[in-house]
């Protein structure tokens, strides 16, 4: 589905693609070596096929069996990282929500949510993953249910993510926080303009900026290091599936975050909705960082 999220963002046209790696040869100490402790993207083929999820989730009744009375929130709209996400916003139970994502004449929608909890037995282990300490920011695994919605441009400032896709095909593009034109480009995509502006991205037309983007077909998980930039968009039409697995960052990478939130090279977001504030405090102080985190805190939002 055609979205201003890549299509106003000049980048996005000249992109290098994501490395590539193969689940079933991806051992647990390369990817935390070469990957994770350098915060750096890649897409892991085949990291998810074995789940159950993969089969049972294409299965509307199979859901709404399980977690159908669940509520949720609904959104008639992609998922904006801005405040105009909460405009239209439902409350309804995740029945009514797979009816309306299922049904042609819904031209785009999407439900994010952790309350079906019942799904969880439909996953399955991540061999190259490992045995992981529990994000600070987001609860172990998300259900993004959608129909043509992808996310505007957002970053995570703490924890790992794998974007596992259950159903569909999603293209991602990626940014790093660590460019030198960092500060005008936090101003554009956090205030969203560029969604309604094409011209937004006009000055950064010939900058150089390293541009990723990656494709995740059904059975792939992109791993998403904290403090990149990452815009969603889908690729296959219809309904889709998307299952983040969040985890704790190694310390050296949570110091790093902690001392450029602190000099105000980046901004803590989403402070307000993280499930473990207390653990990333306990953590900054066996750092040595206490104070740095107390001053980025009172930045963030």
């Amino acid at each position: 589905m055609p979205s201003p999220t890549f299509a106003h963002v000049q980048g996005m046209r000249h992109a290098a693609p994501v490395l590539e790696l193969s689940a079933s040869s991806l051992s647990r100490e390369e990817f935390w070596d070469k990957f994770v402790a350098k915060s750096l993207p890649c897409v892991i083929k085949g990291a998810v096929s074995h789940w159950p999820a993969m089969r049972n989730w294409r299965d509307r009744e199979y859901i709404k069996k399980r977690s159908g009375h669940r509520q949720v929130h609904y959104y008639p709209h992609e998922n904006f990282a801005s405040p105009r996400q909460e405009r239209q916003k439902e409350i309804i139970s995740l029945s009514e929500a797979l009816d309306r994502l299922h049904d042609e004449n819904v031209a785009v929608g999407f439900v994010g949510t952790n309350n079906a909890v019942e799904l969880l037995a439909d996953t399955g282990d991540l061999p190259f993953l490992g045995k992981v300490q529990p994000a600070f920011f987001y609860p172990f695994i998300r259900h993004f249910m959608y129909r043509n919605a992808g996310s505007t441009w957002h970053y995570h400032a703490f924890d790992e993510t794998l974007m596992c896709q259950i159903v569909g095909t999603k293209q991602v593009g990626m940014l790093s926080l660590d460019n030198p034109h960092h500060f005008a480009i936090r101003n554009i995509f956090f205030q969203e303009n560029y969604y309604d502006d094409p011209g937004s991205f006009a000055a950064f037309e010939n900058a150089e900026l390293n541009w990723f983007t990656a494709t995740v077909q059904e059975g792939d998980a992109l791993y998403i290091p904290p403090l990149w930039w990452h815009g969603v968009i889908t690729v296959s039409d219809g309904f889709g599936i998307t299952a983040p697995v969040p985890w704790r960052s190694p310390l050296p990478v949570i110091a790093d975050g902690i001392c450029k939130m602190a000099a105000g090279n980046a901004d803590i977001v989403g402070k307000r909705a993280a499930t473990n504030v207390g653990g990333l405090v306990a953590v900054a102080r066996s750092l040595g960082l206490e104070k740095e985190l107390a001053l980025a805190l009172q930045r963030g939002y």
